[in-house]
């Protein structure tokens, strides 16, 4: 089902078709958010307490969406121009709470900065609108490696933050915080 154009550019829903084309596109979406993320932590605490350790990043993250297209195939839209797919967004309802949530979401690399990601979350927050939603949501991280999304999201109207920051330490290094 198409959602919108732009020019030779489809925004539509995804099909089976696209899913492999989808994890490509998350994949390289979600690199330098990863090694940004693990740079921070460091490699051995991420190791230690990564999620799903059975799983690379590259795995859970592949099946985060495609849980999502399975339970909500309509979640999952793709960019398209001339058969070739260079965009996704996943969202979810949250209806009984009246908001909408803005998932995994990627452009390919060369479509990076031309205003496609503008154009999809637009959509999805039309979406939500239609849908009789009140709110809209999204998180991101606070790293240099999520500054883009910040400019998008702040782009498409979303005013209100909460920073959050996560603490680790490595308790094999002592007690540095005691007092002598």
């Amino acid at each position: 089902m198409v959602i919108a154009t732009k020019g030779a550019v489809v925004l539509r829903h995804a099909g089976d078709d696209d899913l492999v084309t989808v994890d490509a596109l998350t994949i390289g979406s979600y690199r330098p958010i990863f090694e940004s993320y693990v740079a921070m932590l460091g490699a051995d605490c991420y190791e230690a307490v990564r999620l799903e350790p059975g799983l690379t990043w590259e795995q859970r993250k592949i099946q985060q969406n495609r849980r999502l297209y399975d339970e909500h195939p309509d979640w999952l839209w793709v960019l398209e121009e001339e058969g070739d797919v260079f965009g996704f967004v996943s969202f979810w309802l949250v209806a009984d709470k009246s908001y909408g949530h803005i998932d995994n979401n990627g452009l390919s690399a060369d479509r990076v900065g031309q205003g496609w990601a503008t154009f999809m979350y637009r959509h999805v927050l039309d979406h939500f609108r239609k849908r009789g939603l009140r709110f809209a949501h999204v998180d991101t991280g606070l790293d240099h490696a999520h500054i883009p999304a910040w400019r998008v999201y702040e782009a498409v109207g979303f005013d209100r933050s909460v920073p959050t920051v996560e603490y680790w330490q490595d308790l094999s290094l002592g007690n540095p915080g005691s007092a002598p």
